[in-house]
């Protein structure tokens, strides 16, 4: 009977619920992968199972005419069952609530990950399972306000992204989620290639009214942006991520890249295109969402971990992005704001990533020590020092970690 409850309920967990909140078989894509995550389920369900096994074959015969509580008992019973509930609710919330860093083990390990490997790039999508969409069938339609609607296959896309396609755009952009918090995980770069917006939008022959585009996706997600910005030469209609066709979870057939917008504007599995005339609140906007959705400067503190003991000289890096704007310095304090360092900015792989950024600390002292970083957009613009949460129109604020020094 153990056995039967255990396999029971952890099957149902790995099989069942791990996939379907996009964690794996077996919890394959969970950080801890799927040896510990089957281990940690099995060991889970058959305390479940032992318990319930204690309480029906030990405990229930002892009391064959069930239970009797009295007034005083219920009301006792009743105040700790709340007061459990409560503690689990806080529990939960406190995980749910705890933001994910953008972390690297190292200064070379940042270096080798300035492009984002395509399995450890965010992920952010509104659905519990998402759209697996057959390229066989799938079209994409160019339509609203132009005098020649058009409809493209998969196979035509991919003909007009290829680089002897005079429409084909080729780039290395970042993406960041408008619900990053602060030094939050949810950025990431990628080489993406595929079809110039414009390109496509031109062709249909777009009517002089039209003042935004609208995206429309295999799932429902809807986005628009105004012309200006879908006429922009490095908006696309990607195919191709890291030099390779997306996948699922980026896409696939087709997504738009937008560079300096934050991610809810890069449409995933999209299907249709459409010119209209005035403003578009698409998914993410009608439920109080910017409409604007330009990125704001950041830098990220993104090696050593926070809270990590150090000693000796300390390598400190991270990343800044201000969208398609550029970085033209970061500062870096180490006496949490008091005094200001300007650090070491690498090369960007393109006008449209991060940057990578480097400073050498040796600490005066041992204790703890607040580090904060700073960056200032390539037209000197600095960075928001007011703390601001993500919602409506993303964080602001400088990031900052603990370090302890030996």
């Amino acid at each position: 009977m153990i056995a039967f409850f255990t396999l029971t309920s952890a099957g149902i967990i790995l099989l069942g619920i791990l996939p379907l909140i996009d964690a794996g078989f077996l919890g394959s894509k969970t950080s801890v992968g799927p040896g510990f995550a089957s281990f940690s389920q099995v060991l889970g369900s058959w305390v479940y199972a032992a318990v319930l096994d204690y309480a029906f074959v030990e405990v229930a015969p002892r009391y064959p005419d069930g239970f009797s509580l009295s007034r005083r008992q219920f009301l006792v019973g009743s105040v700790g069952a709340i007061a459990l509930a409560i503690l689990a609710i806080y529990g939960f919330a406190s995980l749910s609530m705890k933001k994910g860093r953008l972390v690297f083990a190292s200064i070379a390990e940042m270096f080798a990950k300035e492009v984002t490997p395509t399995s450890e790039f965010y992920v952010v999508t509104k659905n519990v399972i998402d759209p697996t969409v057959d390229a066989a069938s799938w079209r994409l339609s160019i339509g609203g306000l132009v005098t020649t609607p058009a409809t493209y296959d998969y196979p035509q896309l991919l003909a007009k992204s290829d680089p002897t396609d005079p429409d084909n755009v080729d780039t290395l952009a970042t993406l960041e989620c408008v619900s990053n918090e602060v030094g939050g995980n949810l950025i990431s770069t990628a080489r993406w290639n595929g079809v110039r917006l414009s390109a496509l939008l031109q062709a249909a022959g777009l009517s002089p009214n039209a003042d935004w585009i609208v995206f429309t996706c295999a799932d429902g997600y809807t986005a628009a942006v105004p012309l200006s910005r879908a006429m922009s030469p490095n908006t696309m209609v990607a195919v191709r991520m890291n030099e390779a066709p997306l996948v699922t979870a980026h896409g696939f057939p087709a997504r738009i890249i937008v560079p300096g917008l934050y991610g809810m504007f890069h449409a995933k599995w999209l299907t249709k295109i459409e010119a209209t005339q005035g403003e578009y609140l698409g998914y993410w906007q009608q439920k109080g969402w910017t409409n604007q959705g330009l990125i704001h400067t950041t830098a990220i503190i993104a090696t050593p971990a926070d809270s990590t003991v150090v000693g000796g000289v300390v390598h400190i890096g991270g990343i800044a992005f201000a969208g398609d704007r550029g970085i033209s310095a970061v500062d870096v304090s180490t006496d949490g704001g008091a005094t200001w360092k300007s650090a070491t900015l690498s090369s960007p792989k393109s006008d449209l990533t991060w940057v990578l950024w480097t400073l050498d600390w040796t600490p005066p002292r041992s204790g703890s020590f607040r580090i904060v970083a700073r960056a200032v957009d390539a037209a000197g613009t600095p960075q928001d020092s007011n703390p601001a949460p993500t919602f409506p129109e993303g964080s602001a604020g400088y990031d900052s970690i603990t370090l302890l020094v030996s």
